[in-house]
C-alpha cells in the first residue's frame, strides 16, 4: 500500500496543482468497471495521508536546499566509498543495503546526497580553523594509528612474570607464544593479532590502551584483563597522516556545532508561500523538544 501511495503521490505532485488552477480536478486518471479515479480523488488521498504530507515536505524542502547549496558527486561518492570500505567486500555491502532498507546503491546515494544538503544547512556559518583540526588530530592520535600486535595470554600473574623474564633473557617471543599462550588461535601464529587501532571497539579497553602505548619492537609488562594476563608486543606501527583525514575531522568538528534540524526546517518554512489551506499544517512550525527535567526528590 505504501509503494502504491508513493507512486500516486508523485503523480499528484506533477499534475494536481495545474489541475486545480485549470478546473481539471475532475479529469479522469484511471477507469475501471467498478469505479474511476480522478485528479480530485488523487489530491484528497495524498493530502489526507501522513505519507503524502511527508512526500510533499521532502519535495519542497529539498527544492529550497538545492537552490541554496551545492552538493557534488565527489562529496557523495566519498561517503559511499567509506561505507563500502566498512562493509568489506561486495557481499558485505549488499547485506548493509538490505539491513538499512535500501533496494539498491542508487537509493543509498540519494539518501547520502539529502543528508549532505541538510548537513550544509545545519552547519551554515560554522567555521573550523586548521589549529582546531590539528589539535583534534593530536588529541585523538590513537584513532588514526594502527599497531600490529602479538600477545602471550596466561591465567596466572606468576606465569606471566616468568615469561617476562624469559623474554628479557632473549627467548624468542614467537616460540613462547606457541608453547605457552592459552589463546590457541593467535598462539599458533606466534601470538599475532593483526593490526589494531583506537577504533577497535570490540577489544578489551585495558589491552588496547596498553598496546597503543608501546613503540615498535617494545614488549609490555603483564597486563591484566578479564581474560587473564597478557604479555604484549608491537611488531609494526602505521599512522594515517593528517592530510588524509583532515576533511573527515573538519566534518566532525562542524557537526558538533550544527543547529537542530527542526530549527532549520522552521526557518525554511518562512520561505514557503502556501496557497492552499490544505497545506497549512504540512509546513507548520514545531518547537524543538525541551529536555525533560529529572524527577525531584
Amino acid at each position: 500500500m505504501i509503494t502504491v501511495l508513493a507512486i500516486l503521490s508523485l503523480l499528484f505532485l506533477l499534475s494536481a496543482c495545474s489541475a486545480l488552477t485549470s478546473g481539471e480536478g475532475g479529469k479522469l486518471l484511471v477507469k475501471t468497471d467498478y469505479g474511476n479515479i480522478t485528479k480530485d480523488d488523487l489530491y484528497k488521498e495524498v493530502i489526507s495521508s501522513e505519507r503524502g504530507k511527508e512526500l510533499i515536505q521532502k519535495l519542497v524542502y529539498m527544492q529550497i536546499l538545492e537552490g541554496k547549496y551545492e552538493v557534488s558527486d565527489k562529496e557523495v561518492n566519498q561517503q559511499l566509498d567509506g561505507m563500502k570500505e566498512q562493509a568489506g567486500d561486495e557481499d558485505g555491502f549488499k547485506a548493509f543495503l538490505q539491513q538499512q532498507g535500501f533496494k539498491n546503491e542508487k537509493e543509498l546515494k540519494d539518501q547520502i546526497k539529502q543528508s549532505i544538503y541538510f548537513f550544509k544547512a545545519t552547519t551554515d556559518g560554522v567555521k573550523v580553523t586548521d589549529k582546531q583540526i590539528n589539535d583534534y588530530y593530536e588529541q585523538n592520535k590513537d584513532q588514526y594509528t594502527e599497531v600490529r600486535t602479538s600477545h602471550i595470554l596466561v591465567d596466572m600473574e606468576s606465569t606471566a612474570k616468568e615469561i617476562e623474564e624469559e623474554l628479557k633473557k632473549g627467548t624468542d617471543f614467537t616460540e613462547l607464544a606457541k608453547k605457552q599462550s592459552t589463546d590457541k588461535v593467535s598462539g599458533a601464529e606466534g601470538g599475532d593479532l593483526g593490526y589494531l587501532s583506537g577504533r577497535s571497539n570490540e577489544l578489551d579497553p585495558t589491552f588496547l590502551a596498553a598496546a597503543l602505548k608501546l613503540k615498535k619492537g617494545e614488549v609490555s609488562e603483564p597486563v591484566k584483563t578479564m581474560f587473564g594476563y597478557h604479555i604484549i608486543k608491537v611488531t609494526d606501527i602505521k599512522e594515517t597522516p593528517l592530510s588524509k583525514v583532515k576533511d573527515q575531522i573538519k566534518q566532525a568538528l562542524m557537526g558538533k556545532e550544527a543547529k537542530p534540524v527542526q530549527q532549520i526546517l522552521n526557518k525554511l518554512n518562512k520561505e514557503i508561500e502556501i496557497r492552499e489551506d490544505a497545506f497549512k499544517d504540512v509546513f507548520k512550525d514545531v518547537e524543538p523538544q525541551q529536555p525533560k527535567m529529572p524527577p525531584q526528590g
